[in-house]
């Protein structure tokens, strides 16, 4: 399948969370039905769903629609569903992450928001934070193309662009905005402000694929400068310039590129998290984080795949060894490191094209033997479904074709 295919058929489970819960809402009365209708027919436009996904609103509609009790998730039903909806202004903070995406894709809507306790206004996805002259009071929030306008009452009192060519212009000099551009490249966060994203991984550190136990800063974003702005960047020309079908792979589909202060990890990914990675901070180290970021775009790429079709068929209570820890894995496990350290080899092969040294010799050569024993786990003990075994098929191809480059070098 094409990425794009894969990557919609992925959000499937995302979009139906966001129908049941704007259904709930409607119950309520506490919006508009025009709003909800408007946000229920753009759902249904795939370049709008794209645009809405975030990895925090992924784990919101998954925290509004289900409760976790013996470590099993269940559903809620609507009534429950909407007793949750109707505290910490649930409601309210579930339509403000529609903002954005109406805004780029052209749809009017409009609807309040509240600013908080310290007076300002943080719509997810905007680089701006709108400081207003009341705490805790609500505003009217309009969405134009490529604008968005904040009124009280009938009165325009500014006008925020949501592409870098203007500036914001206020019409009330009681508000304000500052920018906040260094924590992002592109489309891509490199800071997680959402307190959604704290909350998840909060929630579910035990699961996460953390081999260090040092919760005390695995939560921690860097203070990101302009310095670090500019290393992170530069990581993502050099796959640019090696390997462009990647990059583009990665600017489609990643949201987050989380730096952390932590040196509990070297990075991983959450399955409730999709779209998302996480990496600890090595400033003196290039090449090792540009590895970095594509060995964990990988996985997050591959855990689009387990969304629409189960892969790997061992139980998970089977385990196995893996060329890449000391302890024994599941089968998921396995496959994992497998599909991440291909395309590792993919890179490196491609990188000692263009820049011959010794060193990203010596590590291919050592990621291809990895890869043969990973591979010879998955051979003799894997049980796969048919996108599975298509997708193993594909990798040993690959391993070999890279053998044998390796060997004429």
């Amino acid at each position: 399948m094409e990425n794009d295919q894969i990557y919609m058929l992925s959000l499937r489970p995302f979009y139906k969370r966001l129908n049941i819960i704007i259904n709930a809402i409607e119950k309520t009365g506490e919006v508009s039905v025009d709003v909800l209708t408007t946000l229920k027919e753009s759902l249904n436009n795939q370049v709008f769903l794209k645009s809405i996904y975030s990895p925090g609103l992924n784990y919101f509609a998954i925290d509004l629609t289900t409760y976790v009790s013996n470590g099993l998730s269940y559903k809620l039903n609507e009534s429950e569903l909407i007793n949750k909806l109707m505290t910490s202004e649930n409601i309210q903070k579930f339509i403000s992450y529609f903002i954005l995406p109406c805004a780029k894709n052209g749809i009017e809507m409009k609807t309040v928001i509240l600013s908080s306790s310290e007076g300002v206004i943080e719509i997810p996805g905007l680089n701006y934070v709108i400081n207003t002259p009341e705490k805790s009071t609500y505003h009217l929030i309009s969405t134009h193309e490529n604008k968005i306008t904040l009124n009280i009452g009938t009165e325009i009192v500014a006008e925020i662009p949501i592409n870098n060519d203007n500036s914001p212009y206020f019409k009330n000099a009681e508000f304000s905005i500052e920018k906040n551009g260094i924590n992002t490249i592109g489309d891509i966060s490199l800071t997680f402000s959402d307190p959604l994203i704290s909350k998840c991984l909060t929630n579910n550190f035990r699961n996460l694929n953390v081999r260090k136990s040092n919760e005390n800063n695995l939560l921690s974003n860097i203070e990101m400068t302009i310095n670090d702005h500019l290393y992170y960047k530069s990581c993502l020309e050099l796959i640019a310039e090696i390997w462009p079908e990647y990059y583009k792979e990665i600017t489609s589909y990643i949201k987050l590129i989380a730096i952390m202060d932590t040196d509990a990890f070297g990075g991983f990914t959450a399955n409730l998290l999709p779209d998302a990675i996480f990496l600890s901070h090595h400033p003196n180290d290039f090449l090792w984080v540009t590895e970095n970021i594509i060995h964990e775009c990988a996985h997050s790429r591959l855990e689009q795949l387990f969304v629409i079709d189960p892969i790997v068929l061992n139980e998970p209570t089977e385990k196995f060894i893996s060329p890449w820890r000391e302890d024994l894995r599941p089968m998921k496990g396995v496959y994992h490191g497998v599909f991440a350290f291909t395309r590792i080899a993919m890179w490196l092969e491609r990188l000692y094209k263009v820049y011959p040294v010794a060193s990203i010799s010596e590590r291919l050569e050592l990621v291809l033997q990895q890869l043969e024993q990973g591979i010879a786990v998955i051979s003799q003990s894997a049980k796969l479904s048919p996108i599975g075994e298509h997708i193993f098929n594909e990798i040993r191809i690959i391993v070999d074709k890279n053998k044998k480059l390796e060997e004429t070098t």
